[in-house]
């Protein structure tokens, strides 16, 4: 059975790099794919007014319209530009994060473009995943080769190495290790497919050089770092920010 992948598309500016994601996706890997774009009024930031908590404000009600016809002519907009890439282009309408979550149900990688910075749907997204996520950023030209494994030696990043495989297949992986010191019990598992590499010194440093040399990144989730990173600077997190490769997040 195919592998079911699910882009979420934030408007019809990622159209053209979302279809150009999902050529190369699709040049590599066998998956069935589908995009998604939520309707969400949240951001035009209209919550109708209400006297003594009974009925809607005429004045909101027809905003809330307008907007909701705005929304569907983006929809339309942007749905002709990615329709000959996908099986299927849905929209619903809801909170972006909560649609997109109860969208993905019956998929098995939720595919998002990120912008420099995380934006606040991303953060979100990564806090409550429940499904592998692929986080992209727009360049130039995709590739999925060499992949790399960042092992901090817990057990996000090993479950995430045994989610990529099962959504991939397994294949060959380098692994980076940074100032860890715990004996890697993978290898006899994995034996040629698995190339062990460590390395010693600051783990921000070591880790961007690194990935310039690979085409695909596998991290483990960053559901706490997402929660505590302004109080920790939790390292995920900044590694999200820096790394531009595609990174596959358990």
């Amino acid at each position: 059975m195919l592998k079911r992948v699910l882009f979420l598309i934030g408007n019809e500016q990622e159209a053209g790099p979302i279809n150009d994601i999902a050529k190369s996706f699709k040049n590599k890997f066998n998956v069935s794919m589908d995009a998604l774009y939520v309707k969400d009024m949240i951001k035009y930031e209209v919550f109708p007014s209400t006297v003594e908590g009974i009925g809607l404000n005429i004045g909101a009600n027809y905003a809330f319209q307008e907007f909701r016809e705005l929304e569907e002519i983006t929809f339309k907009k942007l749905k002709d530009k990615v329709k000959q890439t996908f099986n299927e282009v849905y929209d619903v309408e809801g909170e972006t994060v909560e649609a997109t979550l109860e969208f993905l149900k019956p998929y098995d990688v939720l595919i998002i473009l990120k912008n420099e910075k995380p934006g606040p749907y991303l953060r979100e997204l990564l806090r409550t995943h429940y499904k592998p996520m692929i986080v992209f950023s727009e360049k130039e030209e995709y590739k999925f080769d060499k992949v790399l494994l960042l092992d901090d030696g817990g057990y996000k990043s090993n479950r995430s190495l045994f989610e990529f495989f099962n959504v991939f297949g397994e294949q060959k992986v380098d692994v980076l290790r940074v100032n860890i010191e715990d004996e890697d019990l993978l290898r006899e598992r994995f034996k040629e497919n698995y190339n062990l590499i460590n390395k010693s010194g600051d783990p921000l440093k070591v880790i961007v050089e690194e990935v310039e040399n690979y085409d695909f990144i596998i991290m483990g989730d960053l559901k706490y770092a997402a929660m505590l990173e302004k109080i920790t600077g939790k390292l995920g997190i900044r590694l999200l920010e820096a790394i531009k490769k595609p990174i596959f997040i358990g």
